[in-house]
């Protein structure tokens, strides 16, 4: 049965008095009684899965874009049973159902331009390589596409608090590139020091093995660049003493949630395998939007000689999307998508996404309202006016769409 997400009435008064998630033929409590069970360590907040409600998660961690550690998230997964024998990578299932495939693998050994070096390999490969006691180079086999080329292949489930995700919802409909991952790298690999692609959220669950994350709340990134307005490669604790940070350990089945702007960086304390989404709905929208506009600024300040000329704005756009990862086009692409797509649904019940979950009406008109609200931002930018005419039409055409509801 489909999960029906829906947003309690409390956000905004156009809100029907609706329940915030409602699942069909499950045995749970009456949604009076839902409540996250959870516990502090340090500064970072554990919750259960198994207890956890989604209007809390959306108020209380999206909404305030703080991080949390969510345990027991697989207990139902199909590769917590097939990819780990004796709390261990089961290397002989890899390799017999994915090892013809190729994957993007990292040599954490050599950095270029604060990255590690990547290349293809086939999974069978990497797999003899991880299966080595004695390694002469530390490899990552990370961002590997496993659901787009096995669509069909069941391993995992969307945690239904992360139901909410314009990014591979676009990205799905469209068959475009989407943000779902495997990472799977032995003992001392490790992730550098980063802000996830549009500074979107992100979610990661350990299959097997244990992690180590740093995570750095926004702005104290600040502290650590150096005076180029470099970033390190690799965050060092005992060099900053003013910087706060927070330091969590990631065990099997537990998932971390990385708020937008969180700069962070992970070590595999074990041989791991991890899945991770990075997404983007509209509890973070706004921050994605201005975080698009500050790098669009530091672009034309970099060229800024060039200003006069009649290329700028183009090369502007261009570099954008390149340090960015999207140009203002892309993301206003993605933005009358959603709000099309989202009108088409109060009419209709047909808006499954991830194959599980369907929205309700409170969480459609939430999500209009949170786009009503970046459309007015983009038509106030200085570079509104000069985007193409399609899709300035098509953004005034979803914006009139919204008012008349």
């Amino acid at each position: 049965m489909y999960q029906n997400i829906l947003l309690p009435n409390y956000y905004h008064n156009i809100m029907a008095t609706e329940p915030l998630i409602e699942i069909k033929d499950l045995p749970f409590k009456a949604f009076k009684d839902y409540h996250i069970e959870n516990k502090i360590m340090g500064t970072i907040q554990y919750s259960d899965y198994s207890t956890m409600c989604y209007h809390q998660f959306f108020s209380d961690v999206m909404l305030k874009n703080i991080p949390c550690v969510i345990k027991n998230v697989t207990n139902s997964w199909e590769c917590s049973k097939h990819w780990v024998v004796d709390e261990k990578i089961n290397y002989e299932y890899l390799i017999k159902e994915y090892g013809e495939l190729e994957a993007p693998v990292a040599n954490c050994d050599i950095i270029t331009f604060n990255s590690q070096c990547k290349t293809n390999m086939k999974v069978k490969h990497f797999m003899q390589y991880l299966k080595e006691s004695n390694k002469e180079k530390i490899l990552y086999l990370k961002d590997w596409h496993l659901k787009r080329l096995r669509p069909d292949d069941k391993f995992y489930e969307v945690p239904f608090i992360f139901a909410s995700d314009w990014l591979n919802e676009f990205a799905m409909d469209n068959k475009d590139d989407d943000y779902m991952f495997v990472y799977i790298g032995p003992k001392d690999s490790w992730t550098p020091f980063h802000c996830d692609v549009y500074s979107s959220y992100s979610w990661s669950v350990n299959v097997v093995g244990l992690k180590k994350w740093i995570l750095l709340p926004p702005g104290e990134e600040e502290k650590v660049k150096d005076s180029l307005n470099n970033l390190p490669i690799l965050f060092e604790p005992e060099k900053y003493k003013n910087v706060e940070y927070i330091e969590v350990y990631q065990e099997k089945g537990d998932c971390i949630f990385v708020p937008s702007g969180w700069h962070h960086q992970v070590f595999n304390l074990s041989d791991t395998i991890s899945i991770n989404h990075n997404f983007i709905n509209s509890c973070n929208i706004e921050k994605v939007w201005q975080s698009l506009v500050n790098n669009l600024v530091a672009v034309e300040n970099e060229i800024l000689e060039f200003k006069e000329s009649q290329e700028f704005m183009e090369q502007c756009q261009l570099i954008l999307k390149s340090v960015f990862g999207m140009d203002f086009s892309s993301f206003l692409n993605l933005i009358i998508y959603i709000g099309k797509k989202r009108l088409k649904h109060l009419n209709r019940n047909n808006n499954v996404v991830f194959e599980k979950f369907y929205y309700g009406k409170n969480h459609l008109q939430y999500d209009l309202l949170a786009l009503k609200n970046i459309y007015t931002l983009v038509q106030s930018h200085e570079l509104f006016s000069q985007l193409p005419n399609s899709i300035i039409t098509n953004l005034v055409q979803v914006m009139d769409s919204i008012n008349k509801l």
